[in-house]
């Protein structure tokens, strides 16, 4: 990029001081060849023969270090995003699938979920998505863990999103809920009926 090479800015100066018009124009001109994409907060917008780019202010989730399950926007554009979420652990299994990204706009409010898969005994695997579908409520399940439980880590609306577990792994596991009495039990059937959920 030739055009940059005369562009020099001095250190430790405001930078206001810096910058004309011309190497304004300069930059644009040379960036729009390159045909940019925004990421990280930034915006790119095409209108006719001019470019815009935004610099959208950081969010408070962004000023500081991001914590387990906290949602974060890995890319802009206009009213909708780009998501993605920092590993966490639940019951110490990492999400399968950790690494995906999801689509969000500015009108709708969003659902961080961890759904856990058990075999009754065990947790044998978890998964990330976030949607505008509520969690399902988790309902007990008699002498075993649910095949399936949806669990709420985060939130997400206009531009902000909400980490509902403290910024911590999640340290989930089965628990015994409730004891009812068998009715009219007979003979070698059990006097009680265990009901089990994921805490």
């Amino acid at each position: 990029m030739p055009q940059f090479d005369s562009i020099r800015f001095q250190p430790s100066r405001p930078l206001l001081k810096e910058v004309s018009a011309d190497r304004l124009n300069t930059i644009l001109s040379e960036i729009k060849k390159n045909r940019p994409r925004g990421e990280r907060g930034i915006t790119v917008r095409q209108a006719g023969d001019a470019t815009y780019i935004g610099l959208a202010a950081p969010s408070k989730q962004r000023s500081a270090r991001l914590l387990p399950w906290d949602i974060y926007i890995e890319e802009a554009q206009d009213d909708t995003y780009t998501l993605k979420v920092v590993p966490g652990t639940l019951a110490g299994i990492l999400s399968a699938n950790w690494d995906s990204e999801f689509a969000a706009n500015d009108a709708d409010l969003y659902y961080g979920i961890a759904t856990v898969t058990t075999d009754g005994t065990y947790i044998t695997g978890v998964t990330i998505d976030i949607t505008t579908t509520e969690p399902t409520f988790q309902q007990a399940t008699e002498w075993g863990l649910p095949e399936s439980v949806e669990i709420l880590f985060g939130l997400f609306k206009n531009g902000q999103s909400y980490n509902v577990t403290g910024g911590q792994n999640l340290d989930v596991y089965g628990k015994n809920v409730m004891i009812s009495t068998a009715q009219a039990a007979t003979v070698g059937d059990p006097i009680y009926t265990f009901w089990f959920k994921l805490q």
